[in-house]
């Protein structure tokens, strides 16, 4: 220990002396604190990045400790103890962050969305969401975040009394949905998600669009069941059912031992009265 608190401190003095007179000027000096908690940072991140949980979330700690105003400490020490499962530990870091300067950092905004949709805690991502809408318009995160928990809000608000702001709140979704595929078309996360929140809003048509789009970004025979499934959804609701059947019908040699998708398919072959199959 008392090995490396002489290099560091044989830093310190070698950055004064390269420094001159800057330090009497606007910079300020890094002080010892400063250069042991970065130093305890990187080992901190070197082992999260391994995968050693425990011995990131130490070196963090003392790292947080020792420079209490760095965001990014507080950052990495939150990764560490989400992956930890200690959610609560990690969202109080985040928001002590916030208040010691990284208010206006839109990726702590990202980190707190994610996490509190993560703890089904959609009003508090929506507001974080909508802080990096602010800070950042062109971040496609932001939007796709805000469009998530505005969706997520709306599904709490449809089994209260609210019917009429949980079809405002969806329709709100949907634009930012809309908004987030505009700097990230071909996201083959979002359009699922965009295809689900139209088929909400009682857009079929526009669902099946959306389900097209993405199965063009994929080699034909190669789409997942999912979209197969999620484009025979819309089918069905414009009473396409030929062709919905031809989809559960693909979906199933995709997954033939899943049994949502036979009785489906057979649902929709008696809507149709065919049997192509």
């Amino acid at each position: 220990m008392m090995r490396e608190l002489i290099r560091i401190f044989s830093i310190f003095f070698l950055l004064m002396l390269l420094g001159g007179c800057h330090w009497g000027g606007s910079l300020k000096p890094i002080t010892p604190g400063q250069i042991l908690s970065n130093e305890r940072s990187r080992r901190g991140i070197t082992a999260l990045e391994r995968g050693d949980l425990a011995e990131a979330e130490k070196h963090l700690e003392e790292a947080v400790k020792l420079n209490k105003k760095d965001a990014d400490h507080r950052r990495y020490y939150a990764d560490a103890l989400w992956q930890r499962g200690k959610y609560e530990e990690a969202l109080q870091q985040l928001d002590e962050a916030l208040k010691r300067g990284g208010n206006n950092d839109a990726s702590l905004h990202i980190s707190l969305a994610e996490k509190h949709l993560m703890l089904n805690r959609p009003s508090t991502a929506y507001r974080h969401a909508d802080a990096v809408v602010r800070l950042s318009p062109q971040e496609y995160k932001g939007w796709a975040l805000r469009g998530k928990s505005g969706w997520f809000l709306a599904a709490g608000q449809q089994q209260t009394d609210s019917p009429e702001q949980a079809r405002q709140n969806m329709i709100q979704a949907r634009n930012d949905y809309y908004r987030a595929l505009s700097f990230s078309p071909n996201n083959r996360e979002l359009l699922p998600e965009l295809a689900a929140v139209q088929m909400i809003c009682r857009q079929p048509e526009h669902a099946l669009a959306t389900w097209q789009n993405l199965q063009d970004l994929f080699p034909k025979g190669t789409e997942p069941t999912d979209l197969l499934r999620g484009k025979a959804e819309a089918l069905i609701a414009l009473q396409r059912f030929d062709e919905a059947a031809r989809c559960l019908h693909d979906a199933r040699q995709r997954d033939p031992q899943h049994p949502e998708i036979e009785q489906r398919l057979q649902e929709v072959l008696a809507m149709s009265q065919q049997n192509f199959f």
